[in-house]
């Protein structure tokens, strides 16, 4: 459907999709098929993907990309809205020569990724498991759009990408004389081992208590896992309290040292993009007044894509309103 001003575009809902409108510049048409092509070109790559030791899985979101976009390019004519636009081409035998990169990436993000095309300055184009377009080169790792057209428009239209990084978000707590950081650090465990579970990135059943040395380079000194009992959360501050009480008396109540209790993640979660949050309340070091308590949330590279950072964004906003 035309729009009144004569510009070309398509009518959902009473709104004009601009994706479609963008990449119908490169000759992408809605419904564009070319499953025959994609599928030679990708089993190809597979083939020679063999002969480098790297096992590539043709995933259904990979496919799905394959069939609408294999063969386009683009070639940048004007200035990006957020960034310079940088041409691209979708062709997965392009990559050939920076699969073992890839893979390495892969197993660091711990994202099931398969390689769709290149940019001009270098970049590999691949896709994750849940469809979304990541960009990887010589200027870091990016999430460029959530979805295969969502990815390919924001490149058009030069809209930022999201950086694929590290990044750790910390926020103080102040812990009453009467209550003690003991108690305010297991209070503030157990609240983020509910508000983790409530947005489904894992459920945890322990937690870690670690005591590092703030003398010379900091020797860690004891750490043990304590696990949090059945039954409402409540219910389990007491025992967690008691149990790292007793390895603080053991360490001379802690005198000189840091103290962290961290949520520990679960095994089934350990390996997956989910195990890369981590959220710990420490206490003790230098920088901080005797009962106040230094939490964190601390979410990895892999983390900053697909569902797993929508619920991490989430988490993050519930954790703080709790705090």
């Amino acid at each position: 459907m035309r729009r009144p001003d004569g510009a070309a575009g398509y009518r959902i809902g009473g709104r004009v999709t601009q994706h479609q409108r963008a990449a119908e510049r490169i000759g992408w048409t809605e419904g564009r098929n070319v499953e025959q092509d994609a599928m030679r070109a990708a089993l190809r790559l597979a083939a020679m993907a063999e002969g480098y030791g790297v096992a590539l899985t043709l995933f259904p979101a990979a496919k799905s990309f394959l069939n609408e976009f294999y063969g386009l390019a683009h070639q940048p004519v004007e200035p990006g809205r957020e960034v310079a636009v940088s041409g691209f081409s979708i062709d997965p035998e392009k990559t050939r020569f920076q699969l073992a990169r890839l893979s390495r990436l892969s197993a660091e993000l711990r994202i099931v990724l398969f390689p769709v095309g290149v940019t001009e300055n270098d970049s590999v184009l691949a896709v994750g498991e849940e469809g979304q377009l990541l960009s990887f080169g010589p200027g870091g790792s990016w999430h460029v759009g959530d979805s295969a057209l969502q990815g390919v428009e924001n490149m058009i239209s030069g809209l930022a990408p999201r950086r694929l990084r590290e990044t750790e978000h910390a926020w103080n707590v102040k812990s009453t004389a009467a209550v003690g950081p003991v108690v305010g650090a297991a209070q503030a465990a157990l609240t983020a081992v509910y508000v983790l579970h409530h947005h489904g990135i894992y459920s945890a059943r322990s937690v870690c208590l670690t005591l590092t040395s703030l003398r010379g380079s900091g020797v860690e000194i004891a750490q043990r896992s304590i696990g949090i009992p059945n039954g409402l959360l409540d219910e389990a501050l007491s025992p967690i309290v008691r149990d790292a009480e007793e390895i603080l008396a053991a360490n001379a109540d802690g005198a000189g040292c840091e103290v962290k209790l961290a949520v520990e993640v679960p095994g089934v979660h350990a390996e997956t993009s989910a195990g890369l949050v981590r959220f710990s309340a420490r206490f003790g070091h230098l920088a901080m007044q005797a009962n106040d308590l230094e939490v964190s949330l601390r979410a990895g590279a892999g983390a900053q894509t697909g569902s797993v950072h929508v619920r991490v964004v989430e988490a993050l906003r519930g954790l703080k309103q709790m705090s």
